[in-house]
């Protein structure tokens, strides 16, 4: 009974503060978060109150996915289910065809490190390239003539210089076909990173969350 109140506790709060006043958001202090984000959907993981959401996404990413580069952003406060979203679309049939890379950003901005993750992933082989003009030769090669779903989950860099150096890193390829999902806490950096409308994630219904409760309080007995 106490896990399930402190679990109530967290929904609420969440309620509350996604009930602040526009821009709030922008100003949240980053709290170092050291636990990396993965596409595995566990078996732990509840799934919950989120199936039009991802109909919803779906639908826009089929929509939008015109050009060379679709980057989708979906935001919303912490803990709200977004890296979990992501996931669900990342799995989806849709992108069967697709190569797919997973990268967690997380608060310290990197393009090499982005760089190499995505090279690491599509090559099979582990990248540690310093040189940015190296990584981009060797994007220009990886991305070429393929269709790629990537999600960049947990992205802080609000710097408009950086977010465009890092689409630019992302279109180098010819001919090919690029889908980026990003996660972000943040409205304003889903407006800045963006080709598509972002998605604002909405807190889950008091139902849902009651589910949630009930589900996790199963797991942790």
């Amino acid at each position: 009974m106490k896990e399930m109140r402190k679990e109530l506790k967290v929904i609420t709060d969440q309620h509350k503060s996604f009930m602040l006043k526009p821009g709030t958001i922008t100003n949240e202090l980053k709290i170092t978060d050291t636990h990396a984000t993965s596409s595995v959907m566990k078996d732990e993981e509840l799934i919950v109150g989120r199936t039009n959401d991802k109909r919803d996404i779906m639908a826009s990413l089929s929509e939008g996915n015109t050009g060379r580069i679709t980057i989708f952003p979906i935001y919303g406060i912490g803990g709200i289910g977004k890296t979990t979203l992501a996931k669900m679309v990342f799995n989806d049939a849709q992108f069967k065809d697709y190569s797919h890379v997973w990268v967690y950003v997380s608060q310290t901005f990197d393009l090499n490190k982005i760089g190499n993750s995505i090279i690491s992933q599509l090559s099979k082989e582990e990248s540690q390239l310093t040189e940015r003009q190296m990584i981009h030769n060797s994007l220009v090669e990886l991305l070429a003539g393929r269709n790629i779903l990537i999600v960049l989950d947990d992205l802080w860099e609000d710097n408009g210089s950086h977010l465009d150096d890092l689409k630019d890193m992302l279109m180098v390829g010819e001919h090919s076909r690029i889908v980026v999902i990003v996660t972000t806490r943040n409205e304003g950096i889903a407006n800045k990173f963006q080709t598509i409308k972002p998605y604002k994630l909405a807190p889950l219904s008091n139902d849902s969350c009651w589910i949630v409760i009930k589900q996790k309080s199963s797991f942790d007995s």
